[in-house]
């Protein structure tokens, strides 16, 4: 089986699977472009990229940890998975490239800008990579917020933003911050219809 019919198979059964087990709930998508994007997202539990790339209407690509890709079967599925690995503790300057040609080609790349999983719940400081492939890929960036709790029959709600651009004077700093925030509006605006606190506060 091709690659992409492998990804669509996959897709389609995964879908299936997560609304049965989930209750998924998600709104906003109709803001993601037609053309290239960088969907960013909060990181709560492991399942985040593979359900939400279920609810995007288009192939997604995912940067993972190099380590994944340490036993030949598994890279080999990774990689028809949309896949490809990133060393997370240097500037991956062959990641930075592949994920450029995915953009210039018109693809959309899912990326976690915290870089790993939150224990509570909160927003952890941004990685920078993210903030510099946006400026110099020129292409907009998705912000997309995400509240659990995962588990069998449990509510999980992804809400999408709307997309905006970095700006190619901002520094990189800046433009993670102000990509934080846009995930924070999205992830509150699911906690404020739950009834819940919003991020930060104290109860």
């Amino acid at each position: 089986m091709g690659s992409r019919r492998f990804y669509c198979f996959t897709y389609w059964v995964a879908r299936i699977v997560f609304f049965t087990y989930y209750r998924l709930r998600y709104s906003g998508f109709e803001h993601l472009p037609p053309g290239p994007s960088i969907v960013v997202c909060n990181h709560i539990r492991a399942m985040d990229p593979p359900v939400l790339a279920t609810l995007l209407p288009r192939p997604v690509w995912f940067m993972t940890k190099v380590e994944m890709f340490k036993y030949r079967g598994l890279a080999a599925l990774y990689r028809a998975l949309h896949a490809y690995p990133v060393n997370r503790g240097r500037a991956d300057r062959r990641a930075l490239r592949l994920t450029l040609r995915i953009l210039q080609a018109g693809g959309i790349v899912l990326i976690f800008p915290e870089g790993h999983r939150s224990a509570t719940g909160e927003l952890q400081a941004p990685r920078r990579g993210v903030a510099v492939l946006a400026r110099a890929s020129g292409v907009p960036v998705v912000p997309v917020g995400v509240v659990g709790p995962y588990g069998f029959r449990k509510p999980v709600t992804f809400s999408m933003g709307e997309p905006f651009y970095i700006r190619p004077d901002e520094e990189a700093d800046e433009a993670s911050e102000r990509i934080m925030r846009e995930i924070a509006a999205q992830v509150n605006a699911i906690r404020a219809s739950r009834g819940l606190a919003p991020l930060g506060a104290k109860v």
